[in-house]
């Protein structure tokens, strides 16, 4: 059987088998870098190419996308395949290769309320099924309130193999949050002045990931802050749970509750009183007890004597409500 005709019986399978056989890996940026990929994504769209869009009877989702970046409602190539599950409906507007990159724009609506929102996100549940591994990042761009229509813009950038015009792609959704908080605030609880040398730590701590100056068979890894049971409340859904000096290093950790719920994350940072910023050297994050919560800590190699002259500052993305749960699901053929 021909690779081809093998792939589009394939690209018709529910994505849920597909991920049990494990037929590709594509990767997801995670949550935690999200800030630093936003604008990227958004740069790498305003490069492409919808000129039949507007001739379609989609023309209002082509209105919103031309006040994002007019250059790429002039190229992008009209799709329109849609799919409704519990009352909202995901549609692929349209979709191009341009060089190495594949870009997608995803609308989305609830027909029956106002379940989609300004600050709405698809929550990392998102799989895209292609025939060859890739990178992807999902952003929302716009989202009108009269409609509420909110319109996604998905960038891959291919690897070694590249999709040819008419390889098709299974595009899907389960879970997707509304009503999403951004918060950014200074954390007056920690002088930074009297920070003290810690002399607790987590036993035995279960890293699940890390950022920057990252190695899980590091020693940093296995001396974190041992949580403090009645911690500081930053904002809903985030804690401060500890602070303190650990082999010359500051070390700042938060909790983040039921993250696989809530997709509660966010990250710390060192601002001078010149507006400077300097990020952290490294980040580790290791599950509670519960298998639920989150905890994350950041680690700066900054001497404490120097630490005066900084303000420690926070800047959160957190959600209460409990994800929307459906399947959502697309396969079309992309074009050059």
């Amino acid at each position: 059987m021909k690779a081809e005709i093998l792939y589009e019986a394939i690209s018709e399978i529910n994505p849920k088998y597909i991920e049990e056989a494990d037929m590709r890996v594509i990767t997801k940026i995670n949550p935690w870098k999200r800030f630093l990929v936003a604008a990227a994504c958004l740069i790498l769209c305003i490069s492409l190419s919808i000129p039949a869009l507007a001739a379609t009877d989609n023309s209002f989702a082509y209105e919103l996308l031309y006040t994002v970046s007019p250059e790429l409602a002039q190229n992008l190539k009209p799709v329109r395949e849609t799919c409704e599950d519990d009352g909202i409906k995901m549609e692929v507007v349209a979709a191009s290769i341009e060089g190495d990159t594949v870009n997608i724009l995803l609308a989305m609506q609830d027909m029956t309320g106002n379940r989609i929102t300004a600050s709405s996100d698809l929550m990392d549940s998102y799989s895209i099924h292609m025939p060859y591994d890739q990178t992807a990042c999902c952003q929302l761009e716009k989202y009108d309130s009269e409609t509420g229509i909110a319109l996604w813009s998905i960038t891959i950038d291919q690897a070694e193999s590249k999709l040819k015009p008419g390889d098709k792609i299974t595009f899907s959704v389960s879970e997707i949050l509304s009503q999403k908080e951004h918060t950014e605030i200074k954390l007056d609880s920690i002088d930074v002045s009297n920070i003290i040398e810690a002399t607790e730590f987590t036993v035995d701590p279960q890293i699940r990931g890390g950022a920057g100056n990252f190695d899980e068979d590091s020693m940093e890894c296995k001396r974190l802050l041992l949580p403090e049971e009645n911690g500081y409340k930053l904002c809903d859904g985030v804690i401060l749970t500890g602070t303190g000096m650990v082999d010359g290093k500051l070390h700042i950790q938060c909790k983040y509750d039921d993250i696989l719920n809530t997709d509660n994350h966010g990250y710390i940072y060192l601002k001078n009183s010149s507006g400077e910023v300097d990020e952290y050297y490294s980040s580790i994050s290791f599950w509670a007890d519960n298998k639920t919560d989150s905890y994350e800590e950041y680690i700066f190699d900054i001497p404490y004597d120097e630490l005066a002259e900084f303000e420690i500052w926070g800047e959160f993305w957190t959600c209460n409500n409990a994800p929307i749960q459906g399947e959502w699901q697309v396969t079309f053929a992309i074009s050059e």
